[in-house]
């Protein structure tokens, strides 16, 4: 079962309604949202933010922030051999970068935490409210690594009776989920609320090399939850979750160059439609991630509202890759230039957060908020790379590195209210300092009588190094009621911190890239019919980033640059709109028109092979005007769901519902290599069910991919290992078939 689009009606349940009080609670001024700190319905804020409940995740099989694409059509994915190296661009920005030292553009938070690094964020959604996707800098009032925007997850609070609810689905391929929550008082002022979850999926690739099954993963979790209420003034929330995720991801081969490369891995045939690989060291990836957060909420006899969310993560991450992309070994004939033995690494990530704020009431026309954060956060990482065909002998290495950041932030926001006018603002300052440590010594090699990989000019690296700074964030806008609907434009002003690139070719002496700053307008418009039969939101943006992050591989290089892209933009127009004709009729449409690219990048990289002709002097190129990575010019979503009743003697009544992504063509690379520019694509989806009318249970059978579009996850193009076009491939690449059901009491 999919979805198409988040918009103000499918954040409740896209059921029939029996009388108007449903109507209403269908309608958006039902949905709450706290994407300025406080709540606020969806038309209130004036922010560009799509909204997406629990109920509408759980009953149509969304289990993950990847997925969240397919609802929210300003929001993409970039697929990398593992989570680590996956990120999420909003409105055509994301960041996807190797080094540790670097912190992605999206935000995404849980429950008021923040994600330091994108490989936390791609967690299971159990038991979750609602996904908030506040798009464009949101640097004011949510601060860390918010300069592309933010994905916030509510996950549910315990209940005042005893309750629960229980799903699973099953589809073809072996790909099984199941997933549970029991929740109820303990006391009159104690309650609790337990879920879990368990996942596999065989995999979507096999290994000719062995008959292995690759490209799938299994998964499970638990999320607990004690929420305390001594007194009608004073709420505690004591939160715990841990998740454990092990899987097999690697890329699939579209070409290789080198015809003894093609040999190597027959009867492989590498093309658009290749899912399988041929390799001697299968794909792993391990990790680990827990955490604790204690949320404290007082409500003073003059209304003041106090807030305080403490927390501490951790997130351990293992993988290894056969990068090659053959079957290549030590022993075997060196056939191609560079063959890996081994390219494994081990991160452990501890993080440290406080915010507290404090929140008033209308105060007679204004209102204020204000807060102060502290952020700490250490990542150790290891990494051991053997090349077998470098040389007459292998070579081997290893090198770890430390990276620690601090970040301090005091921050206030208001409105002041006019009649029908209301104006907003709100400024952060920001203590930024960042430090890391990398070793490596040439004399670890990692099996005797290797020769060594010490990294960059051969020589051995154990250096220290820091930066700091500090910044001032900010935002204003004006928006005015009239009736119906809500208008607003708002200013803001966005940042990112420093990076460093911490890899193997780190050398002593090297400079700390500078921090992303970001100027943000826009200008939105929210409608909604007074009976809820129609609502639309829509948004007009131009947002410019001056010190863009970005990496990039140069040619006949195996090492990439992390460096300021210069200036890039993004400007387009978005669309989210709903229409219930009937109580049984659910029709959402979504749109996002965007042109996001490169201002200004007069020493950008080379594709490999790029000649002159083509712009490459010197070893670099101009990609002013050039099209951000993964950021399509237009991207549509569409979702309807018909309720067929099947009498006033069946229990249960019939519905049917279908939806369809459209995206057009994306470039993949940052230096515009013409072997990774993807054509523009459709996928849709269909399922057929049936609910009782007490919303007890629910069974349905669905159909992903109805069309069996295979279109890949990424492209990627590297000169090593005899030159090869690597596609990273995704659940939805193929058609399949499959059975959901779900009960609650």
């Amino acid at each position: 079962m999919a979805f198409g689009v988040a918009t103000p009606a499918i954040a409740q349940d896209n059921q029939p309604v029996d009388n108007a009080a449903e109507a209403d609670a269908i309608s958006s001024n039902a949905i709450v949202v706290t994407a300025t700190l406080r709540e606020q319905t969806l038309q209130e804020v004036p922010v560009a933010v799509s909204v997406v409940s629990g109920d509408l995740l759980d009953s149509t099989g969304v289990s993950g922030i990847s997925q969240i694409t397919e609802a929210v059509p300003s929001i993409t994915f970039t697929k990398g051999n593992n989570e680590s190296n996956s990120s999420l661009s909003i409105r055509g920005i994301g960041t996807n970068v190797f080094s540790p030292a670097v912190e992605p553009s999206v935000s995404v938070v849980f429950d008021g935490v923040v994600m330091a690094r994108s490989g936390q964020s791609f967690q299971d959604f159990i038991d979750v409210e609602r996904v908030e996707v506040l798009r464009g800098p949101q640097s004011t009032l949510f601060g860390k690594n918010a300069s592309a925007g933010v994905v916030s997850v509510t996950t549910q609070d315990p209940t005042d009776y005893f309750s629960g609810k229980f799903d699973a689905m099953y589809a073809e391929g072996n790909e099984y989920q199941i997933r549970g929550t029991v929740s109820g008082p303990l006391s009159d002022t104690v309650g609790m609320r337990i879920s879990a979850f368990h996942r596999s999926f065989d995999g979507l690739s096999t290994n000719l090399f062995d008959g292995s099954d690759v490209n799938g993963y299994e998964a499970w979790g638990l999320r607990g939850k004690l929420q305390f209420e001594p007194t009608p003034d004073l709420t505690v929330k004591l939160i715990g979750d841990y998740r454990d995720y092990e899987a097999t991801p690697t890329f699939v081969l579209r070409d290789f160059d080198n015809p003894a490369a093609r040999d190597l891995v027959a009867p492989l045939d590498p093309s658009i439609s290749n899912m399988d690989v041929k390799v001697n060291l299968n794909p792993l990836s391990l990790s680990t991630q827990g955490g604790g957060q204690l949320n404290v909420e007082y409500v003073f006899a003059n209304e003041m509202t106090l807030t305080s969310i403490s927390a501490i993560r951790n997130w351990k991450f293992e993988n290894e890759l056969d990068v090659d992309g053959t079957p290549l070994s030590v022993g075997q004939p060196p056939v191609l230039p560079f063959a890996w033995d081994s390219n494994a690494g081990r991160t452990n990530l501890d993080q440290y957060s406080q915010e507290i704020r404090l929140a008033s009431p209308d105060l007679g026309g204004f209102d204020f908020l204000v807060g102060a954060f502290a952020y700490k956060l250490k990542l150790d990482r290891y990494f051991q790379r053997r090349w077998v065909f470098s040389g007459p002998r292998p070579r081997s290495g290893t090198f770890n590195s430390t990276t620690d950041t601090t970040n301090l932030a005091a921050f206030v926001s208001g409105n002041a209210y006019f009649g029908d006018f209301n104006l907003f603002g709100g400024v952060r300052v920001i203590r930024e300092e960042l430090e890391w440590e990398v070793v490596r010594d040439p004399a670890n090699v990692l099996v005797p009588g290797d020769e060594p990989l010490p990294g960059a000019a051969g020589r051995p690296a154990d250096f220290t190094g820091s930066t700091s700074d500090t910044a001032v964030t900010g935002t204003i806008g004006l928006r005015y009621d009239f009736g119906p609907a809500n208008a607003y434009v708002r200013y803001s002003r966005g940042y990112k911190g420093q990076g460093f690139n911490v890899a193997f070719a780190s050398q002593e002496g090297s400079e700390p890239i500078d921090a992303e700053s970001v100027d943000a307008f826009e200008a939105g418009l929210k409608l909604e019919t007074y009976d809820g039969v129609f609502a639309v939101n829509a948004a007009a943006f131009y947002t410019k980033y001056d010190n863009y992050q970005a990496q990039a591989q140069r040619p006949n290089d195996i090492t990439f640059e992390l460096a300021n892209a210069g200036a890039i933009s993004t400007k387009g127009i978005e669309l989210e709109t709903s229409i219930n004709p009937t109580e049984l009729t659910s029709i959402r449409f979504g749109a996002t028109l965007m042109d996001a690219k490169i201002d200004s990048f007069p020493g950008g990289p080379c594709y490999p092979g790029q000649t002159a002709a083509q712009g490459c002097v010197g070893g670099s190129q101009n990609l002013a005007g050039a099209p951000l990575p993964n950021a399509p010019d237009l991207r549509l979503t569409a979702f309807v769901r018909q309720y067929v009743p099947l009498g006033d003697s069946s229990p249960v009544d019939l519905y049917v519902q279908s939806n369809a992504v459209y995206q057009s063509e994306v470039q993949w690379s940052l230096n515009q290599d013409p072997r990774t520019l993807q054509d523009g694509y459709a996928v849709v989806n269909g399922a057929i069910g049936v609910e009782d009318r007490d919303g007890r249970y629910s069974l349905s059978v669905f159909v992903r991919n109805i069309f069996d579009q295979q279109q890949p996850a990424s492209l990627s193009y590297s000169t090593t290992a005899g030159g090869r076009s690597l596609a990273q491939v995704w659940r939805n690449q193929e058609r399949y078939f499959g059975v959901q059901g779900s009960f609650s009491f």
